[in-house]
């Protein structure tokens, strides 16, 4: 164990303890070391009598080896990010989040589910909460979406037509496609309505699509504010 001890209160110690010797014999001090007390500590080491390690960088943690700190050597400024080595394995898994609002909304496991994997979906083992949270969704909603001329879908056709993005639950990107959601997301698409639409309405009807809900649209249509033209491409915060 190290014992860090405040270098003004150590370096008061020795230099009365040189005083007195002074005034003992007469004598006086020579090669005499003065120390600014405001950017010194020392670490005595209490399983190694009379070792002693002297540090003059403040910011130096002596009770944490793993930290480290760095400097940005164009601007001068610290570096606050510490980044840890450890194994991921060794980590447990505590959060997972694919398709926006499926972990959300028909989920009925949460825990369960977030410890789980893409092969646990792929296994169906969340399918039959899934099936029964879109029954009931139907059961509630299905008259909202009739009283806009709409038409829901059955709640077998509807998890269907669903399962292909939800099952298992992860962002698919294909290259070859066109970039849209579920293929990627831009900014300006309107991914719940989006999802709302598979899962709500049968799409087999004409005039009846993905996009049908946004442009209805059942959540705001657009941002309020521009986005820009340039990387990062989002607007000015607002």
């Amino acid at each position: 164990m190290r014992t860090i001890i405040s270098s003004i209160s150590a370096i008061t110690i020795i230099l009365s303890l040189a005083a007195c010797t002074a005034g003992d014999d007469g004598g006086s001090a020579t090669d005499t070391t003065t120390t600014t007390p405001t950017t010194s500590t020392t670490a005595v080491d209490t399983e190694t009598t009379g070792t002693t390690d002297s540090t003059t960088d403040p910011t130096t943690s002596t009770t944490d080896p793993t930290t480290t700190t760095t400097t940005d050597t164009d601007t001068g400024v610290e570096d606050p990010y510490v980044f840890d080595d450890v194994d991921p394995m060794s980590l447990a898994q505590v959060d997972r989040m694919g398709m926006p609002a499926i972990n959300t909304v028909v989920i009925t496991s949460k825990d369960d589910y977030n410890k789980a994997t893409p092969a646990d979906d792929a296994n169906g083992d969340f399918v039959p909460e899934i099936g029964a949270n879109v029954t009931a969704l139907h059961a509630a909603l299905d008259d909202d979406f009739m009283g806009l001329g709409l038409t829901p879908c059955a709640v077998d056709t509807c998890i269907a037509q669903a399962a292909p993005l939800v099952v298992p639950d992860t962002l698919k990107i294909n290259t070859a496609a066109d970039a849209g959601f579920p293929n990627g997301r831009m900014l300006a698409d309107q991914v719940i309505d989006i999802t709302l639409a598979v899962v709500f309405l049968d799409l087999s009807v004409p005039g009846q699509t993905a996009a049908t809900l946004a442009g209805v649209p059942v959540n705001p249509p657009e941002n309020d504010k521009a986005f820009s033209a340039a990387f990062p491409y989002l607007a000015d915060p607002h």
